[in-house]
């Protein structure tokens, strides 16, 4: 492929022979339709086309590959934050759960069954498992509608 400076030199040299019919050619001549022709320029820095070994994508790959065990890593530790966050969560819940037991115990402990409130209280009792379930479940409620 030849430059355009190429071209041109080869183009000055015809007509300067064409003047000068007795000098010697020091360059072959061109012919017209090659000189008109449009040649397609080499490429440069930005129509540079990669190849998969060259230094650029070499580069790139290592910056993807890091990108990417980064990703990683901080999608690792946000799922352990939030199987931490999960399991802080159900020792809470287990927590209120005792401390609702100890709270069901003493008002089982208290509760009068000839009571209006005792009768009640086995009617509602007499679904669940134990008393103490029963009575674990109507004290949540009544905080829950307390608060």
């Amino acid at each position: 492929m030849e430059s355009i400076d190429d071209i041109l030199a080869q183009l000055k040299s015809e007509y300067q022979e064409k003047d000068n019919p007795g000098q010697q050619k020091k360059q072959p001549s061109v012919k017209r339709e090659d000189a008109i022709a449009p040649k397609t320029p080499p490429p440069t820095s930005r129509q540079k086309s990669f190849s998969p070994s060259s230094p650029e994508d070499a580069l790139l790959s290592q910056i993807q590959a890091e990108f990417a065990e980064q990703d990683k890593a901080e999608e690792l530790k946000r799922q352990e934050q939030i199987k931490e966050e999960k399991i802080r969560q159900e020792r809470i819940k287990q927590q209120e759960r005792q401390a609702l037991t100890k709270e069901a115990e003493a008002w089982l402990k208290k509760l009068n069954p000839r009571s209006s409130e005792g009768l009640w209280f086995e009617e509602f009792a007499y679904s669940y498992s134990s008393k103490l379930e029963a009575a674990i479940d109507y004290l949540q409620a009544l905080k829950e509608t307390q608060s």
